[in-house]
């Protein structure tokens, strides 16, 4: 099979990203090869069973205290259960104290406006010394969307782009009817490396319009902020 070839030894089932998120996360890993890596929101392992293939070190976070018992966690996976407010400043003292840099973060948890702002916070309180890649699944979502729009990016003096729609999001097919349909899906991408930046950041939505164009296609749904 065509995902058999793709990600060998991932966690398929329950793995709630689509082809092209999966091939994107993919290349990012690969072109990073980190050696300190976070994800906050685990649910059935599918993402970090691919990051455990790409990264040194993992740390992985969630709420949920029957993750554990859904997959064999990888061998290089620190895996925590608890909140991320008090896990994520744990885990980056945790990489700082062992001398090991944070190149990549995946957050998939929280999906509420005010839960991803606060996990991009959290992380953002991280000054990186080599270049981080900042993954945030499911950003064509309009509240997902919302809170990575409301994160103060220029407080951390190290981030230097953030974009939305590095994989825009879709309309997901079994949740469309004739008046309403959910967006969900997508990855937004925020950069950072040890130099610190002149300006402000740029903060991209390269794929606004296709989103606003899908958010007409569900119209109970909120029209993006400007």
């Amino acid at each position: 099979m065509f995902d058999d070839l793709m990600f060998p030894g991932v966690r398929l089932d329950n793995w709630q990203m689509m082809q092209w998120e999966r091939i994107g996360l993919t290349g990012v890993l690969a072109r990073m090869r980190p050696r300190g890596a976070l994800e906050i929101g685990v649910y059935h392992g599918g993402s970090l069973t691919l990051t455990s293939q790409f990264a040194e070190s993992i740390i992985a976070i969630d709420i949920d205290p029957e993750v554990p018992g859904r997959f064999a966690c990888p061998s290089n996976v620190d895996l925590r259960i608890g909140s991320s407010e008090a896990l994520v400043p744990q885990a980056l003292a945790d990489f700082q104290a062992r001398g090991l840099p944070l190149n990549f973060v995946l957050i998939d948890a929280d999906h509420s406006a005010a839960g991803v702002r606060r996990d991009l916070e959290l992380v953002l309180a991280y000054q990186p010394t080599e270049p981080l890649v900042v993954l945030m699944h499911d950003s064509g979502n309009p509240e997902t969307r919302r809170g990575i729009l409301s994160v103060d990016w220029a407080a951390n003096p190290h981030l230097h782009f953030v974009d939305c729609d590095f994989i825009p999001g879709q309309i997901i097919e079994h949740a469309v009817t004739e008046t309403s349909g959910e967006i969900w899906g997508g990855l937004g991408l925020a950069y950072l490396d040890g130099r610190v930046r002149t300006g402000a950041p740029e903060i991209r939505q390269s794929a606004r319009t296709s989103i606003r164009c899908l958010h007409h296609c569900a119209p109970d749904l909120t029209i993006l902020p400007r």
